[in-house]
């Protein structure tokens, strides 16, 4: 019904119109008597990795909800776990619209939207009922668009240490910052979490395009520092998969990363690259065009311990969680 009728329906409109709408529709739900028993799944590819227990293997990446504004209810539709944010330190608008494109045909979305969210104030007081839950619950962080130097470290830490009760692991954007302050930042990061009685988990999230060379380096960093794990990956911004968009319409839509079924098999090999390499040491999250059950139940057989969608989730819509989520579990 979703693909038939209700996505035909929703793609009429602007996506972040959409995205309005819908997130408004689940504010409201959670107040309908019984709506929310009725809606959440049963999960059974349940997993507890490095103490963190999963009721889920698939996960809702960071993008969705930037603003940590229906997490909760969003947790209902099956996911083992919700990534919220990119959130910087105050808030930003991102990039002029639009700057999210539907490449239907292609099962893909182009976007620049520039880390737009409401600011940390803004997510604490959204966060402030969070720990009862069933779920695990990340934050992906960055810095406002105008910070540098001492300024840029202090803008993660800042975050780090302002959200470290309220979430159960962090992640932190491979590329969003040269590799020298992302050093610093992980010793900053890593030092403070030495002097906590709770561990959160930091995980570093990995770029489609990212040089293999590159990579060594980046799980050279994770060890040296102790992060617990890897997402990857992120979107691509190479448009050879896209197999249905003309040189006039890539033109007409500007810059922007590619995510969904036109990433390819990029984030399938660099999760096969990973597990080889690091054989269990760090938990490896498999993300970018894990579109399908069959997607989701290679990307775990490629070496990844956990999946996290985003495209499929708006192409495929709530029953796509389910479905891969029973896909995995006869295959385990």
């Amino acid at each position: 019904m979703y693909k038939s009728l209700v996505r035909p329906f929703l793609f009429l409109f602007d996506p972040e119109d959409i995205h309005r709408f819908v997130f408004d529709g689940l504010s409201f739900y959670k107040y309908i008597p019984f709506a929310r028993k009725v809606v959440r799944s049963t999960t059974h590819s349940a997993i507890e990795l490095k103490g963190l227990k999963f009721k889920s293997r698939i996960g809702l990446a960071a993008g969705m909800d930037k603003g940590a504004e229906v997490y909760d209810e969003l947790s209902d539709f099956g996911f083992g776990f919700i990534e919220i944010g990119t959130i910087t330190p105050n808030v930003q608008v991102g990039n002029p619209r639009p700057r999210i494109f539907r490449l239907v045909e292609d099962q893909s979305l182009i976007s620049r939207t520039g880390f737009n969210n409401p600011g940390l104030p803004v997510i604490l007081k959204r966060l402030a009922n969070s720990n009862d839950r069933n779920y695990i619950l990340g934050a992906n962080i960055n810095r406002d668009s105008t910070s540098s130097g001492e300024q840029l470290e202090a803008d993660f830490l800042l975050l780090f240490t302002k959200l470290y009760a309220d979430v159960d692991y962090f992640t932190l954007n491979w590329g969003s910052i040269n590799p020298d302050d992302f050093e610093a930042v992980l010793l900053a990061l890593t030092g403070y979490r030495k002097t906590q009685e709770e561990q959160r988990k930091i995980f570093i999230k990995l770029p489609a395009d990212i040089p293999m060379e590159v990579l060594d380096l980046v799980i050279q960093l994770a060890r040296q520092y102790h992060t617990d794990g890897f997402i990857a990956t992120g979107p691509t911004m190479d448009r050879r998969g896209l197999k249905h968009l003309t040189p006039d319409e890539g033109d007409k839509i500007g810059a922007g990363g590619v995510s969904g079924k036109g990433l390819g098999d990029k984030s399938l090999k660099i999760v096969q690259h990973l597990a080889n390499l690091v054989k269990g040491e760090f938990i490896i999250i498999g993300a970018g065009g894990v579109m399908t059950p069959k997607d989701a139940v290679a990307m775990i057989a490629a070496g990844a311990d956990l999946i996290q969608i985003y495209s499929a989730f708006i192409y495929g819509g709530p029953g796509i969680v389910k479905s891969m989520d029973r896909a995995l579990t006869k295959k385990h």
